[in-house]
């Protein structure tokens, strides 16, 4: 009994720990580092299997986000469309917008024109009238109109008070979010180019990697027609691996720098990557009149990290003859 109990203790501590919500920090932590062990065939191995677990769980923690998203965006579109009329002065009801979204061509050409003229006093003759004019008939018309508007809204200044203000607040967030944006970005133009002048220095090694092979090949070949036995056999192989060693322990550490010093820059934009989804709930809120969120905050982080990752998963020297 007291076995079957445990039992069930570590199978309901294992669920909790899977239900748990994987947040960009917990990923930062569980982040492995580079070092030279992945040049043995142990190492490398623990290492990769390391790596390949944490972007399995990154990756189904984004798809998690990315579908909790998109059902809370359901229904945003019809509803920034109802705000933003009701703000320009459109009584629309929900009523009205699903009669949109199933209303044929004439029926939402009545719709619009009904609420035209609800708001500019214009009749629907009128409207056919002006359809009809030229173009400069219509600029002309739209002048006046604009003229008449203006004075109305002088003469009526908390009108549109409220519009205003949120147009304005739209702008602004907006504006910050594009700043983070740029900020951020210019983090990854410089690992960009950091693994840009990496890649030249890795090709070189490589090349020079090849050359060993070559070398050790040549010897062998020279000296085959001698029975040199085994142990002749294992020299070579030791050769060709020691031309492994020298390349990836060389290339390993330097690579290793510059994934450190992209990491360590994308910790410190913690806040900025979850400001920047944070900006977006803000934005959709101002957009929608509603306090939903769309996005739950840290998958622009987790993103990131999981870029990170991948990069991880590329290491530097290619797996060849380590048999230790």
């Amino acid at each position: 009994m007291k076995s079957i109990f445990s039992t069930l203790l570590i199978l309901l501590v294992a669920l909790i720990v899977k239900a748990q919500i994987l947040t960009p920090e917990m990923v930062a932590i569980r982040m492995p580092a580079i070092s030279i062990v992945v040049c043995k065939k142990e190492g490398r191995q623990q290492f990769l299997k390391q790596v390949d677990q944490l972007k399995t769980d990154v990756e189904e923690e984004i798809t998690r986000r990315k579908d909790k998203s998109k059902s809370n965006s359901k229904g945003m579109d019809e509803q920034a469309a109802k705000n933003m009329m009701n703000q320009m002065g459109y009584s629309v009801s929900s009523s009205d917008m699903q009669k949109m979204k199933t209303a044929t061509k004439e029926e939402k050409k009545a719709m619009a024109m009904a609420m035209m003229q609800q708001n500019t006093n214009m009749s629907v003759d009128e409207a056919k009238k002006v359809s009809k004019m030229s173009k400069e008939g219509q600029k002309a018309w739209a002048e006046g109109m604009s003229t008449e508007m203006m004075a109305d809204a002088q003469a009526n200044p908390d009108k549109n008070k409220a519009a205003q203000k949120n147009n304005m607040n739209m702008f602004e967030l907006a504006q910050v979010q594009s700043q983070i944006a740029q900020k951020i970005q210019l983090v990854t133009r410089k690992f960009d180019e950091q693994l840009e002048e990496f890649n030249k220095l890795k090709e070189k090694t490589l090349n020079e990697f090849e050359a060993c092979l070559k070398k050790v090949g040549k010897d062998y070949e020279n000296k085959i027609n001698f029975d040199l036995g085994s142990s002749y056999a294992e020299a070579m192989e030791y050769q060709k691996n020691s031309c492994y060693q020298n390349c990836c322990g060389f290339l390993t550490p330097k690579y290793n720098a510059v994934l450190l010093d992209w990491f360590n820059a994308m910790i410190a934009l913690g806040d900025d990557y979850n400001r920047m989804d944070v900006l977006t709930n803000e934005l959709s809120s101002a957009t929608t009149g509603t306090n939903k969120k769309v996005i739950e905050p840290g998958l622009t982080y987790l993103e990131a990290l999981l870029d990170y990752i991948i990069h991880l998963q590329d290491l530097p020297a290619p797996y060849f003859l380590t048999k230790q």
